[in-house]
């Protein structure tokens, strides 16, 4: 019997029972018995990791489906979108209603429940007020800030950090510096991945950036109906400042040159798989699956390439796939160009600069792409299938099947003429232009000189333009969709979600759920506002 699991029972049994044992004949009874307890909690062990397989090695998780039951064991309402935020509302519920109303609170629910971090400013705060004689002042040491040396001119007094002044001073600029952990005024925030330490300086002075979460200035109340530029400064509100998400394009991402996976993928392609129906292995951070499958009619390789990495793998240099196979990409950021000589392409949380494919098939895409962003994409000879996608540049393809996806460019059957495809179906999405019933034999809508088969669901489908927080190719942020963005697009999907490429990243539903959520926490009469803040997404200078 192992030892520790020995103490741990003698120490579960009752003081009393140890300390009469002066005999040992309580040690004796566990050494007979040891062996059979050992094999009792083994076996208890392994029924716990097969009914559980996705429990911790601590214990402290359960399966998804018991979420909802334990919820309803706590009174908790459920709000998350993301796994994760759900099962720490559930873990942290008690101590959310403990803290209910505090300001540590709203910051907690908001990270858990959104999964991005945010910035807290009470709107109390940025109200210009009448000083008071009785009010107390505290030292400018409370504020993270050296006392005024004496003998100190009324200037000087001036600038000390509590006074309710509303009259900004031109002389100085209002920021966010990097300080000491040690710092009275301290706030750790992480930016671009990596917890920066800083405080504010200059209370008084001109804020460097109007509006965000640097911006401390006072102003005069402000009654309109609050949204991401306005209705700040109020005793009702608390400011929820939060950084842009980066999307597909992480700041400092894993890279990998396309020239040192090449070799691995004609080596697969060259395999026989023999009697295996499969094959599964690793090169770095990059996963190969090889299966048999069919195209066009004869036995083709099914390839799959899936980065491992926790955002998408950036691929350099222009990838070429000449042999006829059906290859499939998960979790790749393409730089430069991808072109698909011959079979079908699938792509799945994926971005793509450019990507071009020359094949034709006659009853499947060519391209399949879920969840993917595209800056420029070619299909002239084949079928295209997009679902939550998002183009930006160019978009030509012979036959198109788009459902909530975010088209910007005219739809082309070819680079050349004004054609649109000839056939095809596109439902909840965001198109360049919709036409009326009378409208279709109209130029927008017609292929090689007839009435294109192309169809639309106007219904479900929008013409808004997207506002993103840029549409550069490469940079964090790009094709992610801004909270000021148009609500036929924020909520336009099938399922109520977002349209386009980020629709699996939940941006939207999460800003939705922690708006819920801190209704229940607030007190009665506060209103939280989120405030788009791209100020965050890079950290403050350090102090000279």
């Amino acid at each position: 019997m192992s030892p520790d699991y020995a103490a741990r029972l003698l120490e579960w049994l009752p003081a009393r029972w140890r300390e009469e044992d002066s005999s040992g004949d309580l040690k004796r009874l566990l050494a007979v018995y040891g062996e059979l307890l050992d094999a009792l909690h083994a076996t208890v062990e392994q029924r716990r990791a097969d009914s559980f397989p996705d429990l911790d090695p601590d214990g402290e998780h359960c399966q998804a489906w018991l979420l909802p039951y334990f919820a309803q064991l706590l009174d908790v309402s459920l709000v998350s979108p993301d796994e994760a935020g759900r099962r720490a509302e559930l873990a942290d519920a008690v101590a959310w209603r403990q803290r209910k109303g505090t300001r540590r609170a709203i910051e907690a629910i908001a990270e858990a429940v959104g999964q991005f971090e945010v910035e807290i400013q009470e709107g109390w705060k940025r109200v210009a007020i009448t000083p008071r004689v009785d009010r107390a002042l505290l030292p400018e040491a409370a504020y993270g800030e050296a006392a005024i040396a004496e003998p100190a001119t009324p200037a000087l007094r001036a600038r000390h950090p509590g006074l309710p002044a509303a009259t900004l001073d031109l002389r100085y600029c209002s920021r966010a510096v990097q300080c000491d952990t040690g710092n009275s005024g301290a706030h750790t925030t992480t930016f671009a991945g990596a917890p920066v330490t800083w405080r504010q300086v200059n209370r008084h002075g001109l804020p460097c950036q109007a509006d965000g979460y640097q911006d401390v200035s006072r102003r005069t109340a402000d009654l309109r109906t609050p949204d991401g530029r306005r209705g700040h400064a109020h005793p009702r509100r608390v400011l929820l400042h939060l950084a842009p998400p980066d999307g597909f394009f992480a700041p400092a991402p894993a890279s990998r040159d396309w020239s040192g996976l090449a070799g691995a993928v004609a080596a697969a392609l060259a395999t026989d798989l023999g009697s295996d129906s499969d094959r599964l292995w690793q090169d770095g951070d990059v996963e190969f699956e090889l299966r048999r499958g069919t195209w066009q009619g004869a036995e083709r390789p099914r390839l799959t390439l899936r980065a491992l990495t926790p955002a998408p793998l950036r691929l350099t240099g222009v990838v070429q796939l000449a042999e006829a196979a059906v290859y499939r990409f998960e979790n790749f950021w393409f730089d430069d160009r991808l072109e698909v000589g011959n079979g079908a392409v699938e792509l799945a949380g994926c971005a793509l600069r450019r990507v071009q494919v020359a094949g034709a098939a006659a009853d499947a895409p060519v391209l399949a792409a879920r969840a993917c962003l595209f800056g420029e994409l070619a299909a002239a000879a084949g079928r295209v299938r997009l679902e939550y996608a998002t183009v930006l540049d160019s978009l030509v393809a012979a036959e198109l099947e788009a459902s909530d996806s975010i088209l910007l460019p005219p739809l082309r059957a070819d680079g050349v003429g004004d054609d649109v495809p000839a056939a095809g179906c596109i439902r909840y999405s965001r198109l360049f232009y919709i036409p009326a019933d009378e409208e279709l034999a109209g130029t927008p809508w017609r292929s090689d000189g007839h009435i294109a088969d192309l169809r639309c669901y106007g219904a479900s489908c929008s013409t808004a333009v997207p506002l993103f927080w840029n549409t550069a190719f490469g940079s964090p942020g790009c094709a992610v969709l801004h909270p000021d963005c148009d609500p036929a697009i924020q909520a336009g999907a099938e399922d109520g979600g977002e349209m386009g490429a980020c629709h699996d990243y939940r941006h939207v539903l999460r800003r939705r759920a922690v708006l819920d959520k801190l209704q229940e926490f607030l007190p009665v009469g506060m209103e939280a506002v989120l405030v788009a803040d791209s100020g965050l997404a890079c950290p403050p200078p350090v102090a000279i």
